[in-house]
Order: structure tokens, then sequence, then C-alpha cells
């Protein structure tokens, strides 16, 4: 073999390997790329889902913030409400209650102890009671009491006048039967905290509709 061709062919030589390391080192390039970019994909995937969870997060924390502070606020006004309510109800009673100690001095109290005292007699059924009041209405209990047994005289009553009631009492009296087993309280307190228990829906219906109707937490 001639000198030049053995340098072509050696040239050729060098030049397959100048080009299998060319080849070679874009695949190697290529493939490190692709590593790289792979690798900074799943990076940013990572940190896009740390961002995702701590938004999420928070934002779970804001509506929580949100609903705790919608709460608060409600329970604030329906106190108030409340608060309103009661006030008025009180006064309710205070006005009722000073109508009532002011009937125990008109012309007429005596007929509305009559009524009382006949009214406990009848729901005790019994022929045999006692009658208790405040010690300041003694002498009408005992008026009325001998008109009734002037109506009644097989009934026997008893005027307790070792035991008044309180005096805080506004009037009317209880009348007690079986030895004080079966007590029937006819008081005229009593009867202004029954009226009222029975108006109390009524007045709060009417007069505080907002406590029936409050707006759901949302």
């Amino acid at each position: 073999m001639s000198v030049e061709r053995k340098e072509a062919q050696l040239k050729k030589q060098i030049e397959y390997i100048h080009q299998s390391a060319e080849s070679k080192r874009d695949e190697i390039i290529s493939s490190a790329n692709q590593e790289s970019e792979k690798e900074k994909n799943n990076i940013i995937e990572k940190e896009k889902a740390k961002i995702d969870l701590e938004f999420n997060k928070k934002l779970k924390e804001a509506e929580t913030k949100k609903k705790i502070s919608h709460s608060q606020e409600l329970s604030a006004a329906r106190l108030q409400l409340l608060k309103a309510e009661d006030i008025h109800i009180q006064s309710l009673m205070t006005e009722v209650r000073n109508k009532l100690i002011k009937s125990t001095q008109e012309s007429n109290y005596p007929e509305i102890l009559m009524k009382l005292i006949q009214e406990g007699i009848n729901k005790l059924q019994d022929n045999n009671v006692t009658i208790r009041c405040v010690e300041r209405d003694i002498k009408l209990v005992e008026k009325t009491v001998k008109q009734i047994n002037k109506e009644h005289p097989k009934m026997k009553i008893d005027i307790d006048t070792m035991f008044y009631l309180e005096e805080s009492v506004i009037g009317g009296v209880t009348v007690a039967s079986l030895g004080d087993r079966i007590i029937c309280n006819n008081t005229l307190e009593h009867r202004m905290n029954q009226a009222l228990a029975i108006a109390l829906p009524l007045i709060r219906k009417t007069v505080f509709p907002s406590l029936k109707t409050q707006i759901p937490i949302q």
C-alpha cells in the first residue's frame, strides 16, 4: 500500500473518531440538558405544590377567622337584644306590680279578696281549710271569712295568725288543706307571675321578633 493511501485511510479514521466523539459529546450534553430540565421541572412542581398548600392553609385560616368573627358579632348583637328584652320585661313587671299594689288600696279590694279566697277553696274542694294573708290584710280577711261562713255554715275556715305571709307579698291569700300538704297560692303576686308567664312568649314575639329570626352564620 502506498504512503498516500495509508495517509488517506488514517485521515478517515481520525475524522471518524472526531465525529464519534462529537456525537457522543452531543448525546451527553443533550442527556444532561434533559436531566437538568427534568430536575428543574421537579423542583418547580414541588415549590408550586408547597405554595399551593400554604395558600390553601392561609385561605382556610382566613375563612375560619371570618366565621369566628361573624359568629362573635352575631352573639354580641343577640346579647344586646336579650339585655334589652330583659330590661323591657323587668319594666313591665314593675309597672304591673305597682298597679297591683295600688289596687290593694282601692275600694274594690275586699271584693277581690273574696274572689281569691272562694277560688282557692273551690280548687281544694275541702270543707276544712286554713287561710294565710299578709298581716295588714288580716281584718279584711276576717270579715270576708265571716261572710263565707254565713253562706256555708258547714265549712270550717281557719285564719292563721301565727304565720303571716311576708310583708313583701302584694296581697291576696294562700289556702291550705290537709295540714298544709295541699296549698293553693292565690296571692296577687303569684297570679301576676302566672299571667306574665303566659304573656311573655307573645311579648317576645311582638316586641323582639329579631330574636326568633337570627341570621345564620355563613
